[in-house]
């Protein structure tokens, strides 16, 4: 069986590493020969990566050409499994040449595209539009096979289609390096996140500024750009992504309340866990399932409620060390990659619907 993989981002995109790439070897074995068809994030957008690239560009020109291009890229196999779209943005005539594809067509959805994220929500008609979900909801009505993230984006989707499956995204906690939790002050709490994001953390700009004064803990913010408020700033890396947490003495969350967030899957948690790092997390979406079930930090609302759980765990290194070894074994149990790549194979073997 011939089956290609193809996903809206490159590798720097977590959505594209942990929901397409990580499950190519696992598919491989089950299924045959797997190619991949990704942008490359380190190139200039407007350039034609490889033969079997899906064509990506930021110019309005290309949102045509890029659906005859996928269209030949796609003939001959028999499966294809798409991971959130084709293209970062625009219409949805992008997506033609998948919409003609003559096999079967299982999509992965991980956010909640049809409600306008936190980052643009506040933004103009025209920029919400060009984000907007015009290519997810052809690819849903396309889609043999519908693949989320969260049972929360599975009740949202239900509206167009059921999902088929819901498949958290899971880091391998294997690969991660372990936090060491010591009793020196200050703890260095840790937050990582892409630039669009990073606005999360402007209602705890007291708290994190008065625990710093007192040299109580100290943030470390890991993303593309720094924060305007108290913090230091490492450049995230995608060689340094599974080592960077280890520096880390606790782990931040915060999320605002919408439907958008209320769908995410929480991987970031899931990350802090596998380095070992308790959390402090907003209480919406699956963040609240995942620090309950895991007991491996606290959830917080208010400012105060964050500035209390935060000294909680920065004066007690055991409990940080304890809290962090539960989201070790916690997310070593909800990593089940093998019975994700089991349910994939079957989803891309089954039987086309006409």
């Amino acid at each position: 069986m011939r089956v290609a993989v193809i996903a809206q981002d490159g590798a720097v995109s977590a959505s594209t590493r942990y929901r397409a790439l990580q499950h190519v070897p696992r598919l491989a074995e089950r299924l045959g020969q797997v190619d991949v068809m990704l942008p490359d994030d380190l190139v200039p957008r407007s350039r034609r990566l490889t033969d079997r690239a899906v064509f990506y560009s930021r110019s309005a020109r290309d949102y045509v050409s890029v659906a005859a291009r996928l269209g030949r890229a796609v003939r001959g196999y028999d499966a294809v499994l798409v991971q959130r779209g084709v293209y970062p943005r625009g219409p949805g005539p992008a997506v033609h040449g998948l919409e003609r594809f003559p096999g079967r067509l299982v999509f992965d959805l991980d956010d909640a595209v049809f409600f306008p994220s936190p980052t643009v929500a506040d933004r103009g008609p025209h920029v919400r539009w060009l984000y907007g979900p015009q290519q997810a909801l052809r690819l849903l009505r396309r889609a043999d096979a519908l693949v989320v993230s969260t049972q929360v984006l599975a009740d949202e989707v239900s509206r167009f289609r059921a999902a088929d499956a819901v498949l958290p995204t899971v880091p391998n906690p294997d690969l991660y390096t372990v936090a060491e939790h010591r009793d020196s002050l200050p703890v260095v709490l840790g937050w990582a996140g892409s630039s669009g994001n990073i606005r999360y953390l402007d209602p705890l700009r007291e708290p994190l500024a008065r625990l710093a004064a007192e040299h109580v803990a100290e943030l470390l913010v890991v993303s593309a750009v720094p924060w305007s408020g108290p913090s230091t700033f490492q450049r995230w890396t995608l060689a340094e992504e599974a080592s960077v947490f280890s520096c880390f003495g606790v782990g931040l969350m915060p999320l605002p309340d919408t439907p958008y967030t209320r769908a995410k899957a929480g991987f970031k948690l899931l990350q802090y866990f596998a380095a070992g790092v308790p959390v402090v997390a907003s209480p919406f979406g699956v963040n609240r399932e995942l620090v309950e079930t895991s007991q491996a930090g606290f959830l917080a609302s208010e400012p105060g409620e964050w500035e209390a759980a935060i000294r909680t765990l920065a004066a007690d290194a055991g409990l940080r060390a304890q809290m962090g070894e539960r989201g070790r074994r916690f997310v070593r149990s909800y990593a089940d990659l093998d019975g994700q790549a089991d349910t994939l194979a079957a989803l891309l073997r089954g039987p086309v619907a006409r």
